[in-house]
C-alpha cells in the first residue's frame, strides 16, 4: 500500500516522502541536510533508504537543500531540464531529465511529469505510479492555474496532494501589498482554495482514497477553513475519504495511515 510523509509544507520548506512496498522516493527538497534528516529521523524514514530525489521546480522552498543531500546521500536527481539547470552544482552523472509524455523509469515507481504554470523556469506535477501494487499518487503545488493536460493525468488517482495556498477573501483583505496578491492570485501563482475544490470535483473518482492539501499560506489561509471548504464542496460526489492539510512546520504521516497513525509528530526537532 502506497504511504506519504510529509516533512513540511508551506514556504518556509517543503518535502514529501512516498513509499510502496519499501521503495521510497521524495518529492522536493526544502529544507538542509542536517534538517532533513531530523524531520526523516521523526517519521522513521532513513535517508538511505531512498532511492530518488524529484523536484518539482527550483524555488529555495523546494530545492534548497537539494545539491547538498544529492552529496551527501548519493540520490539521483530527477526533474525537467529547466530546474537540472538551476541546480547546477548536481554532478552530470546523477541528473535524470523527466519530459511530459515520457515516463522515467525507478526499481519501485514509474515518474510521469506535467508541465504547470508557476513563476519558475520550468515547473513540473508529477504521477507516480507504483511498480508492485499499480497505485497511482499525483502531486502538485506552486500552480496558478490547471492545465488540461493536469486534468487527465490526475483523474480517478488513488492518491491526491495537490495545492490549496489561501483564501480569496483572506489574500484580499490582507496585509500583503496589491502587487504580491497579484502575483500569488495570478495565473503563474498559486492556487486558492476554491480553485483546488473545482478542480477535485472534476477529478476524483471511485478510486481515489485520500486527498491531502498543500502548501498553505500562514498568512491567508488555516488548514481548518482549506479542509472544511473541500470537505463541504466534496459532499456532493461520491468521495467519502479523508481530506487533510499537510502541517505547515512539523514532519507527519500523511496518507495511507489510520487514523491514529496520521496525528502529527510531536517532537522538538530543534530547528
Amino acid at each position: 500500500m502506497m504511504r506519504v510523509w510529509s516533512l513540511g509544507s508551506g514556504s518556509s520548506g517543503n518535502a514529501l516522502v512516498v513509499d510502496c512496498a519499501g521503495h521510497r522516493v521524495l518529492i522536493d527538497c526544502g529544507f538542509g541536510p542536517r534538517a532533513l534528516a531530523k524531520r526523516l529521523q521523526a517519521v522513521g524514514v532513513a535517508p538511505e533508504s531512498i532511492e530518488a530525489l524529484l523536484i518539482t521546480h527550483e524555488h529555495v522552498d523546494h530545492a534548497q537543500g537539494a545539491t547538498r543531500a544529492q552529496h551527501k546521500w548519493r540520490w539521483p536527481v530527477i526533474a525537467t531540464g529547466g530546474t537540472l539547470d538551476a541546480l547546477a552544482e548536481v554532478p552530470a552523472r546523477w541528473r535524470r531529465e523527466v519530459t511530459p509524455g515520457t515516463p522515467v523509469e525507478l526499481d519501485g515507481f514509474s515518474v510521469d511529469a506535467y508541465a504547470i504554470p508557476h513563476d519558475a523556469a520550468a515547473p513540473a506535477a508529477f504521477r507516480l505510479t507504483a511498480r508492485s501494487s499499480g497505485e497511482r499518487i499525483g502531486v502538485a503545488h506552486d500552480l496558478g492555474r490547471v492545465p488540461a493536460a493536469l486534468h487527465d493525468a490526475f483523474r480517478d488517482l488513488e492518491l491526491l496532494c495537490v495545492e490549496a495556498n489561501h483564501d480569496r477573501d483572506m489574500l484580499r483583505n490582507g496585509r500583503y501589498p496589491p502587487r504580491l496578491q497579484e502575483r500569488i492570485a495570478g495565473g503563474r501563482g498559486h492556487l486558492s482554495n476554491v480553485e483546488t475544490l473545482a478542480w477535485l470535483r472534476e477529478s476524483i473518482g471511485p478510486r481515489t482514497r485520500e486527498v491531502a492539501l498543500l502548501h498553505l499560506s500562514a498568512e491567508n489561509n488555516t488548514p481548518e477553513l482549506a479542509e472544511r471548504v473541500l470537505r463541504d464542496g466534496l459532499r456532493s460526489t461520491a468521495f467519502r475519504g479523508r481530506v487533510v492539510a499537510a502541517p505547515r512546520g512539523l514532519p507527519s504521516p500523511l496518507c495511507g495511515f489510520n487514523a491514529s497513525g496520521a496525528r502529527s509528530v510531536q517532537l522538538a526537532l530543534g530547528i
